[in-house]
């Protein structure tokens, strides 16, 4: 089978990686791409144009898209291929159902009236007086969260203690437009208290098998300071979700999206966890892909073929897939130890940074090491970056605290062999609760 992966960034360079190690694929195209891949791989086109990925899905005989990023889902390319060429798999959910990402406040909404737990909140629109926005602050209390309905690339989410403060950010937001048309709505959350994690569950319409847990860190800096990324590091598996979680969420937030939505693909669940009693948890956001960083520290630890999965979540059900029991729920077989990934990213991200500098990879790696390219392309013959996020370093250990002694280790590596060092920056803390 002919598959293509559609994106650029880190999410989709794993899950390239994952995929060339099925014996079902025959080619597998990346489109398009970072320089992390050789370039017979890589094709260059707009992946939003849907006829124009129609045609080059046919010219290379492509029975299988991979989605990576959001965009493409929540323009519809699901739909699109449904109705103009079916014989063509796409892996994930339809426009409508891909809301649940799309839109803050349509998700929202359907948790609310389905009773998944999540924050209290109120909706700001682009019509609202101040007077309204000051009275919705004041009634969730601070500190409070303000998120942009639409997509924002992961930065469309911002903590304030101050009142004035998260005035003058919805104001930007919604009548300043600074991040467009996705910002004609607000949604504004009551701060919730606990520990992140990120769950995700792969989805075929009637039933969902978990993939390892993870945990993530979207603050730019140590000790959760500074603004909010697309993710500076990760690690697998996460160290508060137990397996009564688990059945928790199974039943009472996978099992309402099953049922109304009928969902095929990956339902990434964010979670905030209180405690470890099992329904002592809230729902976050959900994304309908699989996340970034989270991807490049699961997949490699997920220890099967990933190609079945996708084909069973894709309608195929003549195939068989391998599943682990606990309690009531089904997961993926998972390789022993741990995953630690740390995100190398350009100075002054998320904000303004620069491009173009250069970026020395040792050819001689180590066994429990690997590099996925995120913002990298190649300039007269060198890499060099190309994006905020340029490169996650990922190491496998047989346990968290190695794994961490590992992939730290060879950052000091690249350090000490990359004069311009001080052009990129790391978390420290990775891995540490």
């Amino acid at each position: 089978m002919n598959t293509l992966v559609l994106g650029s960034g880190g999410r989709e360079h794993a899950i390239f990686t994952k995929l060339q190690q099925s014996d079902t694929i025959s080619n597998i195209f990346f489109a398009p791409g970072n320089a992390g891949v050789v370039t017979s791989s890589k094709l260059n086109f707009d992946i939003l144009d849907f006829a124009q990925v129609l045609s080059v899905c046919k010219k290379n005989d492509i029975e299988l898209i991979f989605v990576g990023p959001e965009a493409p889902l929540a323009e519809g390319i699901k739909d699109y291929f449904t109705e103009n060429a079916p014989e063509i798999k796409v892996f994930g959910p339809d426009k409508n159902t891909a809301r649940l990402e799309s839109s803050k406040v349509f998700s929202q909404k359907f948790m609310q009236g389905v009773g998944i737990p999540t924050a209290q909140s109120i909706i700001i629109t682009e019509s609202s007086t101040q007077q309204e926005t000051e009275k919705a602050i004041d009634d969730l209390g601070l500190p409070i969260v303000v998120k942009v309905d639409g997509l924002a690339a992961g930065k469309g989410v911002s903590i304030h203690k101050e009142k004035a403060e998260a005035v003058t950010t919805i104001k930007q937001i919604t009548q300043d437009k600074s991040f467009g048309d996705a910002g004609k709505q607000v949604l504004l959350q009551s701060f919730m208290q606990g520990t992140e994690a990120s769950l995700f569950a792969l989805c075929n319409g009637k039933e969902a098998v978990f993939l390892p847990t993870a945990r993530d860190y979207k603050r730019a800096y140590d000790h959760n300071e500074g603004p909010n990324t697309g993710g500076m590091g990760s690690f697998c598996p996460g160290d508060v979700l137990t397996d009564d979680h688990i059945d928790f969420i199974n039943e009472k937030i996978v099992g309402p999206v099953l049922n109304e939505f009928s969902y095929t693909g990956i339902l990434y669940i964010g979670l905030m966890v209180y405690s470890s009693k099992a329904g002592d948890l809230s729902v976050v956001e959900f994304n309908c892909r699989l996340g970034d960083p989270e991807t490049q520290c699961v997949l490699p630890m997920i220890d099967t073929d990933l190609m079945p999965y996708v084909l069973w979540s894709c309608g195929d059900n003549k195939i068989e897939i391998a599943k682990v029991k606990k309690g009531n729920s089904y997961y993926l077989p998972k390789k022993p130890g741990a995953s630690v990934n740390v995100v190398l990213a350009a100075k002054g991200y998320p904000g303004k940074y620069d491009k173009g500098h250069s970026l020395v990879i040792p050819k001689k790696m180590p066994d429990s090491v690997s590099i996925v390219h995120a913002g990298t392309s190649i300039k007269e013959g060198s890499l060099v970056s190309s994006g905020g996020r340029v490169l996650s370093v990922i190491a496998q250990e047989n346990d968290l605290q190695s794994a961490r002694e590992t992939v730290y280790g060879f950052i000091e590596t690249l350090k000490s062999q990359n004069n311009n060092f001080e052009n990129y920056f790391v978390r420290r803390d990775i891995g540490i609760s």
